[in-house]
């Protein structure tokens, strides 16, 4: 039977010697799922976590088994999770979005609970895992489902700088306020997928190419009069993290907020001159692609083209 969950300096520890009391600690820790023992020896399992802001960090220890997560319990499912599963010892065999890898000591990899999955465990093994809520995680579906079921290896790359605190994440507490516990739960969460990215395309969604940003660029063109046009808003058009989006625009020296800005002041300009445009006010040509501050589109548009943006009109009518 699984004993009372016990809390212990902030993590909680429970137990099971039964396969139905640790299925109920599974889906009470985790999401529901099918477990199959390899063996007939008696199952023993226990799970320690702790929380970090929205993250949970936990190390699962048992008996060689397999989980799985089918497509019915993912489809009734009301709390999804994005979560990383770190071998820690044994043996570990991940399939999902058609992919499957072996994961050993010390290697990780990713997987979605609103999808089926299998996890397939062997030896004497003990699993790191991190989960998160789906929708903390700003990763569109498409793109989610190409990370997954890849192995990171936590030797290389940024695995060798993320695996450190993964296992600090369940050693201690970090002593965090509330507010500090959410932003370094988000900076993990931007990590493994950062790493995985690695991983599966060899840094390329890291760095995309100049298409990319053309065909980036040409979006914001395109929607220049949209308010909701954000960094996260392009991301998601795109299927990219926010972070991949930022880190494309640095690596041409820009920022996405200021071409953003940039494009709209242009668009301003030309607009400010238009026949087409004669009956409206200047606020009015602000507002229309963007600017709901009068006062920050006048210093903007003076610091981009020096000149006031109703002297600028007056001008280029003489």
């Amino acid at each position: 039977m699984a004993g009372t969950p016990a809390d212990i300096r902030g993590v909680v520890v429970e137990k099971a010697t039964s396969l139905g009391a640790w299925a109920d600690v599974i889906r009470d820790r985790f999401v529901p799922l099918q477990i199959a023992p390899h063996d007939a020896s008696e199952l023993a399992g226990s799970v320690h976590s702790r929380l970090i802001g929205h993250l949970q960090a936990a190390v699962v220890v048992s008996t060689p088994q397999t989980f799985t997560r089918t497509r019915r319990l993912a489809s009734a499912s009301g709390a999804d999770l994005w979560a990383l599963g770190l071998v820690e010892a044994g043996t570990g065999h991940l399939e999902q979005d058609g992919r499957a890898c072996t994961v050993t000591t010390g290697d990780f990899a990713l997987y979605d609970t609103s999808r089926p999955f299998t996890w397939s465990l062997a030896g004497d093994w003990k699993l790191r895992v991190y989960t998160w809520p789906r929708e903390t995680i700003t990763l569109a579906d498409p793109e989610c489902r190409r990370l997954t079921a890849t192995v990171v290896r936590g030797s290389a790359g940024v695995g060798r700088l993320l695996s450190p605190m993964l296992t600090h994440l369940t050693q201690a507490d970090a002593g965090l306020s509330a507010a500090g516990s959410a932003r370094l739960a988000d900076e993990v969460a931007e990590l493994t997928i950062t790493a995985a990215l690695e991983a599966a395309h060899g840094g390329e969604d890291c760095q995309p190419g100049p298409e990319r940003l053309r065909g980036i660029q040409v979006f914001i063109e395109e929607h220049l009069a949209d308010p909701a046009l954000t960094p996260q808003r392009i991301a998601q058009e795109f299927f990219i993290s926010t972070r991949t989006l930022h880190r494309l625009f640095a690596r041409h020296e820009l920022t996405v907020n200021a071409w953003i800005k940039s494009r709209r002041l242009e668009a301003c300009r030309r607009a400010l001159v238009s026949p087409r445009s004669q009956h409206l006010s200047v606020t009015e040509v602000a507002s229309r692609f963007g600017f709901s501050n009068p006062a920050f589109f006048s210093r903007e548009f003076t610091a981009q083209y020096g000149v006031s943006p109703r002297r600028y009109r007056v001008l280029r009518r003489a």
